[in-house]
């Protein structure tokens, strides 16, 4: 394969990227329907951000769940727009000017966007170096259109930058095993830090430049564990975490404080979302890799694992030192969201690009049988490329689609007399349908004191209790309105307020409405593919809208 070859097919494959990772950007942005994004974290994200200037030498963002280093990527990008016209950033009553608020949302996405395009291209890089320009194109392809990569490089949020650091600093910890230069020690370390800073977990890949260090050194086990070399690993790292989050040192109260706090929720479970799921180890296989990157990448990558446990080349014990590590991390946690295995995504890309091309070289260069077997090899990857692309592109269609709640407002206004007493079975959020613009404020005493003050329609929901069949019953409200995101895990666990709800709901009510979106193409339904996750349902939850029988 010729060097301009391989740099053609990279550029078209970075087109891709950027088209899968553009289309659909725009949803859920702040508009007059809703002054805050669909996506429960942006809001959190950007208004960190705003307290930053590196101006005034201001670098406390004052929230400490993540690093810092996306946050303050978010507020470059918005300075810039405003130097350059594109963004007026509003001061004062920032809803009075709600277009120049969602430009701000715009410029953070913008960003993950942008860091999730170039991690196909290091992708490249880094399959290129380990396992040559064919399994570097093919990892590179993968990366490109894995769906859950897709979806969340259209967030504000760190999981995809946080990779982008992740797989910088694979680059050069397999370098290490070529030449054990100091730069490549110290460079690794530095990413692993800015990984670090973006997302803590993601800091794990410091394993991957140590390993590779142990593995391609030929001296003696304890000269090799006590190489100066690796103290150029540790303080890049430190250097990176430091340049990514110096609030660890500005601000150490503060930080240790949300970072305890991230580490105990970690451990303790985000409410009913996973209660009862089992092995987290499985789950994160069954409802976190299965739908974030379709099964057929999904079994081509776990079959490229078993190959590189296999050949265990310096490459490969760095990569699955980090694999290893970071995916027991997850697992033993008991908050289980499927973005959380983004960081993972390009080691299983180039593992499961590495074993293809490995497979179809060998095949081709035998005789008849082994030929047309490698035919077929080729024709089973271009099958499971086929599949996880249509894959995206639906759900890059659904994000580009008029979302469910602002369907279901719609039809509310049209439908439903001013004044009604509509029945909401929480406190409302960004899974309600945007009757007031209102419900998207980051805590539920806001949002309950903005249900008292509404007046365009009489909305009943109790402060106190969650799922208060007595207290529906009491009311008796003329219409309910109920999101996925409710009632999923509840009914999902058997939980009997949400039960007994539900019971008033088929004895009292008939379902009038329903509006949801799954991803589809041209009419197609995505085949394999069962109830999406948690975060990978921001977009377009489903909506059910009941109205009480007559009489």
């Amino acid at each position: 394969m010729s060097r301009r070859f391989a740099l053609a097919s990279v550029a078209a494959i970075i087109v891709i990227a950027a088209c899968l990772r553009f289309w659909g950007i725009g949803w859920g942005l702040p508009s007059s329907a809703h002054y805050f994004s669909y996506h429960p974290d942006e809001t959190a994200i950007l208004l960190s951000a705003m307290k930053v200037s590196f101006l005034e030498g201001q670098l406390d963002p004052g929230f400490y769940n993540y690093g810092s280093l996306f946050i303050y990527l978010v507020n470059i990008a918005a300075v810039l727009g405003s130097f350059f016209g594109w963004i007026r950033i509003p001061s004062g009553d920032v809803f009075a000017r709600i277009g120049e608020f969602a430009k701000l949302y715009e410029a953070g996405r913008f960003i993950a966007a942008a860091l999730g395009i170039a991690t196909v291209a290091l992708v490249y890089v880094l399959g290129k170096r380990a396992y040559g320009r064919g399994a570097g194109l093919l990892a590179a392809l993968f990366t490109a259109i894995i769906p859950i990569h897709v979806m969340h490089s259209k967030f504000m949020a760190v999981d995809v930058p946080a990779t982008f650091f992740v797989v910088a600093s694979l680059v050069f910890a397999v370098r290490i095993a070529d030449g054990q230069r100091l730069r490549d020690y110290v460079l690794s370390g530095l990413f692993a830090g800015l990984a670090a800073g973006t997302k803590y977990n993601a800091g794990l890949v410091i394993l991957a430049p140590i390993v590779a260090h142990l593995a391609s050194d030929k001296a003696r086990p304890l000269v090799r564990a006590f190489n100066p070399k690796l103290l150029g690993v540790i303080l890049g790292g430190a250097l990176g975490f430091l340049i990514g989050t110096p609030g660890a040192l500005l601000n150490p109260e503060r930080f240790w404080r949300d970072f305890r706090f991230e580490a105990l929720h970690a451990q303790t479970g985000h409410g009913l979302v996973f209660a009862n799921t089992g092995s987290g180890f499985v789950y994160h296989v069954t409802h976190s890799l299965a739908p974030g990157m379709g099964i057929p990448l999904l079994v081509l990558s776990g079959l490229g694992v078993l190959y590189a446990v296999r050949k265990r080349t310096p490459a490969d014990f760095a990569m699955l030192a980090f694999l290893i590590a970071y995916y027991v991390v997850i697992g033993a946690a008991q908050v289980r969201f499927a973005r959380y295995t983004i960081p993972i995504l390009p080691v299983l890309a180039v593992f499961a690009a590495r074993v293809s091309a490995d497979l179809v070289r060998r095949l081709g260069s035998g005789r008849t049988f082994a030929r047309c077997v490698g035919y077929l090899v080729v024709l089973i990857l271009v099958a499971v490329i086929g599949y996880t692309l249509f894959f995206s592109l639906a759900i890059d269609r659904t994000y580009a689609s008029t979302d469910t709640r602002d369907l279901a407002s719609d039809w509310i206004a049209r439908s439903i007399p001013l004044g009604s007493k509509i029945g909401l079975p929480t406190i409302p959020w960004f899974y309600t349908p945007p009757l007031d613009p209102y419900f998207g404020l980051p805590t539920a005493e806001e949002r309950y004191e903005r249900v008292a003050e509404f007046t365009d329609y009489d909305l009943i929901v109790s402060e106190t209790t969650e799922w208060d069949a007595k207290f529906l019953e009491r009311e008796s409200p003329e219409f309910v309105i109920l999101s996925e995101f409710e009632y999923e895990d509840r009914l999902r666990v058997h939980d009997p307020s949400a039960a007994a709800y539900f019971d008033v709901l088929k004895r009292d009510y008939a379902p009038v409405r329903r509006f949801s979106h799954s991803p589809s193409l041209f009419g197609l339904r995505v085949p394999w593919v069962g109830e999406l996750p948690h975060d990978m349902s921001y977009a377009s939850p489903t909506i059910l809208i009941y109205e009480r029988k007559a009489g």
